[in-house]
């Protein structure tokens, strides 16, 4: 079979890499028992000619997909890769929710100066009730000053706190209580602020690769981790302690965006069959990461020492550059195809599918290398991302993804991090409960995931999660020790939870392969506003009106489910978008007659399929 085009013959196994003409000037000579498919295959050149790198790039990573498919998308390889992977995200779930115990503000008092004894925080002495006030709000922050006009309140220099739940944290050693505990919370605003650097490690991942990037930033975390626990434990005073704490805990963050790369890894290595066990994979660890945080500082009680528990845990993740092999799909976009041959000799050794016994593969291999000879018309990563907001579709697909992340992580972070703070009592026993909450949820967005569509489980989970946050101030004086609203709370956060899984599905499914982790990236940065304001709305209970906050949250994510109606269903796509155009079209409803054409308008060796048809076909025959 042949296409003439103005006196140029092009192969059978050149035809998506000539140039296109336009379907006027192009003559075929095509036998009749090929007519079908030759038809499609000029349907597709005619159809491309004036997209960017249409006429490459999805074909290399069709031939891609066909390979995993060949030596295995999920089997002991892919396992392996993400329980390793899956440790690695236990780290920011540690990093970040370790702030709910090692920035813990006990109960407290102003301390009183006894002649014959220490004081603490279980005492009371009639030297108490002189120096003290009855109002417990008030003697937390103010102390009599008895002089010859009589008693002054005036504020109080030291503390002493119940170490019934927590034993020495920041808060603790610093005295970051009264009017320095907005001290606390700029710690934790630094450490969002340090995560919304996804967009630059995202940029990273897509220029040089997403394990080369996961690397930089390990090292990083290691030597913050390891330079701030020196200083930590030296004699500087407690102000210069606190702004070194809040640069680490800045650079940190940015270190743990090794999370959005860790999700674009384990998206590309696998199929798209299991794209939700892919996101939810790290959703767990993470869950096991909030677990391990609190249990460390349960037995130690000590901020310093979790701090240190947690630098050891991160050092064997330097030696992960020589365990994560790199993705074979961004190495085929970037077309070191060499790399991705052998990442897929790797794949196929371990799962026991060995790729070069297979002749399909090698032909599929040679197909890929004669086009990496012919010179092609690049398009930069900018015009990429460029294009990607130029389009109209794609625009107001982005802006609903980034106010539904933005929500997530507020709404996450606000009652996750805050719902100890409800009772005085049993902390532990409640972070435990909303542990288990969140895993519940988790659980419950892959069942719905994988059962049902994307777009309404997450308008529903939304619309409850609004209705719960709602009734936490409602009912918080009903019942002993507020445990409606304690309940509520658990509520909201499994819900949260659920949508939040769903959340990042949608994200790694609505960007183009060229700039998937970008885009989840940039996502994830623009999240963080939201994440900047949590600690500081939850605040607002305290010192405006205790049901504000909440009404925040709900209202908030009541607008997220509203948002969501306008969002494409995306699990029924075959696989992941791998241009501008494709992303456009992922909402269009596909019935099985125009996926088969799409999925043989993008091979690469269409003769491949034929005999795979054929093998099929004499299989069903000799089943029968």
């Amino acid at each position: 079979m042949t296409f003439k085009t103005k006196g140029e013959t092009c192969s059978k196994t050149q035809i998506y890499t000539c140039k296109s003409n336009p379907l006027s000037n192009i003559e075929m000579s095509v036998p009749d028992n090929s007519r079908r498919h030759s038809l499609l295959d000029l349907f597709q050149r005619t159809n491309t000619q004036d997209q960017p790198n249409a006429s490459s790039t999805p074909a290399k990573l069709k031939a891609i997909d066909q390979l995993l498919e060949n030596v295995g998308s999920f089997g002991r390889y892919q396992k392996i890769q993400f329980f390793l992977v899956g440790l690695l995200a236990v780290v920011p779930a540690m990093t970040a929710f370790s702030y709910v115990f090692i920035a813990a503000t006990p109960d407290h008092r102003c301390q009183v100066n006894l002649t014959n004894d220490t004081d603490s925080f279980d005492k009371w002495t009639p030297v108490h009730e002189q120096f003290l006030s009855n109002n417990i709000k008030e003697r937390r922050c103010f102390i009599y000053e008895i002089t010859s006009q009589g008693k002054q309140l005036k504020k109080c220099s030291n503390w002493v706190f119940n170490q019934t739940y927590y034993g020495t944290t920041i808060s603790t050693d610093w005295n970051l209580v009264c009017d320095q505990l907005h001290l606390k919370g700029i710690t934790q605003n630094a450490y969002i602020i340090g995560t919304s650097g996804s967009l630059l490690s995202g940029i990273m991942s897509d220029k040089f690769g997403r394990r080369t990037t996961m690397f930089w930033l390990i090292l990083l975390l290691a030597v913050v981790f390891n330079f701030t626990q020196l200083f930590m434990h030296s004699n500087m005073s407690s102000m210069n302690k606190l702004i070194i704490f809040t640069l680490s805990r800045l650079l940190t963050g940015f270190a743990q965006t090794t999370y959005s790369i860790s999700l674009v890894l384990l998206l590309e290595m696998t199929s798209a069959k299991r794209r939700v066990l892919a996101s939810n994979i790290l959703s767990y660890f993470y869950t096991l990461g909030e677990l391990l945080i609190m249990g460390i500082y349960y037995f130690t009680r000590d901020w310093a020492m979790t701090m240190w528990i947690l630098t050891v845990y991160v050092m064997p993740f330097l030696f992960y550059y020589c365990c994560v092999p790199e993705s074979a799909r961004w190495l085929a976009t970037t077309r070191q195809l060499r790399q991705a041959r052998k990442v897929l000799e790797r794949i196929g050794l371990i799962n026991g599918r060995e790729l070069n016994n297979v002749d399909r593969n090698k032909r599929l291999f040679d197909a890929l290398e004669r086009e990496t000879r012919i010179p092609q018309k690049r398009y930069s990563y900018t015009n990429v991302l460029i294009s990607l907001f130029q389009s109209s579709v794609m625009r107001r697909r982005c802006l609903i993804i980034f106010y539904i992340m933005m929500t997530n992580l507020m709404v996450y972070l606000g009652i996750g991090m805050g719902i100890t703070s409800l009772t005085s009592n049993w902390p532990y026993e409640i972070f435990l409960y909303s542990i288990f909450a969140e895993l519940v949820g988790v659980c419950l967005c892959q069942f719905c995931a994988t059962k049902f569509d994307r777009k309404y489980p997450l308008i529903i989970f939304f619309l409850l999660c609004s209705l719960s946050i709602v009734i936490i101030p409602t009912v918080h004086d009903i019942g002993r020790d507020h445990l409606f609203s304690i309940a509520a709370a658990l509520f909201a956060k499994l819900f949260i939870s659920a949508a939040q899984g769903l959340s990042w599905i949608y994200t790694s499914e609505t960007f183009p392969t060229t700039i998937r982790s970008t885009g989840v990236g940039l996502t994830v940065g623009i999240a963080r506003i939201g994440g900047v304001w949590a600690p500081q709305i939850s605040l607002l209970a305290q010192s405006v009106w205790f049901p504000l906050p909440y009404i925040i949250f709900s209202f908030a994510t009541f607008i997220a489910a509203i948002c969501a109606l306008f969002l494409p269903e995306t699990r029924t796509k075959p696989a992941l978008p791998d241009t501008v155009q494709q992303a456009e079209r992922s909402g269009e409803p596909i019935d099985d007659t125009e996926l088969k054409i799409r999925t043989k308008k993008l091979s690469i060796c269409p003769e491949i399929e034929e005999e795979e048809e054929e093998e099929t076909s004499l299989k069903d025959h000799s089943i029968a």
